[in-house]
């Protein structure tokens, strides 16, 4: 029975820290995201061209293409 309570409150401990790290990625994509967003020294052209610039640089960082939510 211990071993079992171990292995959960270890793979419990792994989950958290995935998702901590998962956070920690959001929160710095979509900030820069929004940072250039809200930057109201930029053209609506030069905003959209901004945030694509920062999706090209995600997509070199991740290897892949982004791909949509289902609705």
């Amino acid at each position: 029975m211990s071993r079992n309570k171990n292995g959960t409150e270890f793979v419990s401990i792994v989950a958290r820290e995935i998702c901590s790290g998962i956070d920690r990625a959001l929160t710095y994509w979509l900030g820069r995201i929004e940072s250039e967003a809200g930057d109201d020294t930029l053209t609506s052209a030069q905003r959209i061209s901004a945030i694509q610039a920062i999706l090209q640089e995600y997509r070199q960082h991740n290897g892949s293409k982004l791909e949509c939510a289902a609705v």
